[in-house]
C-alpha cells in the first residue's frame, strides 16, 4: 500500500535501510516475451528538492545542483551532465545485456568496469559486477575500491596516475543477460540488492 505519510519506525517497512540514503536506482528488467528495459532513475541527493508534491506522492529532484553550483546562472536548454548509463546490448551470439548502475560519478566506472570484466575478460556477469572498480575522479587522481587487483594498479601508478583519496564506493550495478536459452540476473551486493523473477 502507498500512503501519502511517511512512518518514522523503521519497523513498519519491514526493512533494515542501506547504508547510503541517496536518490538513485536502477533497475534491468526482462518480461516474459522478452522484451527488456533498462532504467535509471534520480532525485539526486538526500530527499532531492526536499519538496513533495501532495497531489502525485512524488518527491521533486534537485538536479540544479548538478550545474556545478551555478544554479542561479542555467540558460535555458542547458542540460546537467548526468553519470547515468542504462544500457541494452546485444551480443554477437543474439542474446541481450541489460545493465546500468546507481552511485552518482562512479556510475560511469562502475557500469564500465562490469561490461569489460564480462564481455572482454570472461567473468562471470555476477563476479564482473561484484569485482571492485577503479575511479578517475574530477582532479585526474585514481582511486582504487578496497581489493582492487593490486597489480594493474601498481601498474596504472608506473605510468605516473596519482592515487585519489576517495573513501566512499556505494557504486552499485544491476544487470541481466539472456544468452542461448539461459537467463542471469544479478543485482550488486554493495547494498544488499537482490534479483528476483516470477
Amino acid at each position: 500500500m502507498i500512503s501519502k505519510q511517511a512512518h518514522e519506525k523503521s519497523y513498519y517497512y519491514n526493512v533494515q535501510p542501506p547504508p547510503d540514503q541517496v536518490g538513485t536506482t536502477h533497475v534491468s528488467v526482462m518480461d516474459e516475451d522478452g522484451l527488456v528495459v533498462s532504467a535509471t532513475s534520480t532525485i539526486n541527493q538526500l530527499f532531492g528538492g526536499a519538496i513533495y508534491s501532495p497531489r502525485t506522492g512524488v518527491i521533486l529532484n534537485n538536479e540544479l545542483a548538478d550545474f556545478c553550483g551555478r544554479a542561479d546562472s542555467v540558460r535555458a536548454g542547458e542540460q546537467p551532465p548526468s553519470s547515468m548509463t542504462p544500457a541494452i546490448l546485444e551480443l554477437e551470439s543474439g542474446g541481450l545485456l541489460v545493465i546500468g548502475g546507481s552511485g552518482g560519478s562512479l556510475i560511469l566506472s562502475a557500469v564500465a568496469s562490469s561490461l569489460i570484466n564480462h564481455l572482454w575478460l570472461g567473468m562471470s556477469l555476477r563476479d564482473a559486477i561484484a569485482a571492485p572498480i577503479v575511479y578517475v575522479d574530477t582532479n585526474n587522481d585514481a582511486n582504487f575500491e578496497p581489493g582492487f587487483d593490486k597489480t594493474v594498479s601498481d601498474g596504472l601508478m608506473g605510468l605516473g596516475h596519482k592515487v585519489g583519496t576517495w573513501k566512499y564506493f556505494l557504486n552499485v550495478v544491476n544487470g541481466l543477460e539472456k544468452d542461448k536459452g539461459c537467463i542471469v540476473a544479478v543485482s550488486d551486493k554493495r547494498k544488499f540488492g537482490v534479483s528476483s523473477g516470477y
